[in-house]
């Protein structure tokens, strides 16, 4: 390659990486949306976000108040506000379901630029929630509700739970702690992590868990085994009860029990 020739290469390489989304995005603009929703006894309430952190928490007695920071970044300032500006969460109301989505898929074509939401919700404890996070984290703290949470990339925690609970990840471990176990019971698995469940001493429940790669551990509980093997538990606990339900890929899966 030679001197004349290697100006033309350079603009034409950069010309293809900025094409391609490879120029790096400096500047960000950032702003907080907020809302609050009146609910009554039986409401449900649903969040579908792509790239960011999501935290619920039990409070309140008749409203969902939501705190939703969006950041955009970009090649400048300029373009980071005027996307900020285009950048929308969609709201549906359906009844007594209330939908949040920042999923918005015309954005994801745009050259060098990227959004992501971070959620603050304040809900009544008997709220039931549905959280769906590509990537990030969930958070949830003190529902009474039926919780449905899942996550691609990204751990999930919730502690002091007291109803049903169904939660997955693919790319991340699960922390769940019951202050008591409902009727719906629990499912949870992810592919490549741990899942730690803490559980009432006293509790009554019928556990079955799976790994592949991994091992298994159930402890301080009232357990009575029906098959077991450093790939499956099969028990019940207290006598039996709910069903919790847990597999992993690759990971450990930790059972145990605690006083409260």
């Amino acid at each position: 390659m030679t001197r004349r020739t290697l100006p033309v290469w350079l603009a034409l390489a950069l010309a293809g990486a900025s094409a391609c989304g490879h120029v790096s995005a400096r500047a960000e603009a950032h702003d907080e949306w907020r809302r609050s929703y009146p609910v009554t006894a039986g409401a449900s309430f649903e969040i579908r976000n792509t790239n960011g952190r999501i935290r619920v928490e039990a409070g309140g007695k008749d409203a969902i108040e939501v705190v939703a920071t969006r950041r955009v970044k970009a090649p400048t300032e300029a373009q980071a506000k005027a996307t900020l500006a285009e950048f929308e969460i969609d709201e549906t109301k359906s009844g007594s379901h209330i939908k949040l989505e920042s999923r918005n898929t015309a954005f994801s074509f745009m050259v060098n630029r990227s959004k992501s939401v971070d959620y603050t919700v304040r809900a009544p404890s008997w709220v039931n929630i549905t959280l769906d996070s590509t990537n990030g984290e969930i958070e949830v703290v003190g529902v009474g509700g039926m919780l449905r949470a899942e996550s691609t990339n990204g751990d999930i925690r919730a502690t002091s739970l007291e109803g049903g609970a169904n939660v997955e990840t693919t790319n991340g471990n699960v922390h769940l702690d019951f202050a008591r176990l409902a009727e719906g019971g629990l499912k949870s698995s992810t592919t490549n992590g741990d899942i730690t469940v803490s559980l009432p001493r006293d509790v009554k429940a019928s556990l079955s868990a799976r790994v592949t790669n991994g091992s298994i551990s159930a402890t301080d509980l009232s357990l009575t085994t029906t098959e077991q093997s450093r790939r499956k538990l099969e028990a019940s606990i207290g006598g039996g009860g709910p069903q919790v339900r847990l597999s992993t890929t690759n990971g450990e899966i930790r059972v145990r029990g605690v006083s409260r």
